[in-house]
């Protein structure tokens, strides 16, 4: 499990709490989405590199 994305997961989560709790700026939702796109793109980079790995061991 990658703890960054994990943090990136925590972080949408804490931001989309505080935007629906007021009636402000779009912008804090905004956020929410760059915190969840920051963790598929490392949970999907940590795939790859998981993939390239078991690949070099059976070239061993």
């Amino acid at each position: 499990m990658n703890p960054i994305a994990c943090r990136a997961v925590a972080q949408a989560g804490l931001v989309a709490a505080t935007a629906s709790a007021d009636d402000e700026q779009p912008w804090p939702l905004l956020l929410v989405a760059g915190w969840h796109t920051t963790a598929v793109d490392l949970v999907l980079q940590d795939g790859r590199l998981a993939d390239t790995l078991a690949e070099l061991e059976l070239m061993v």
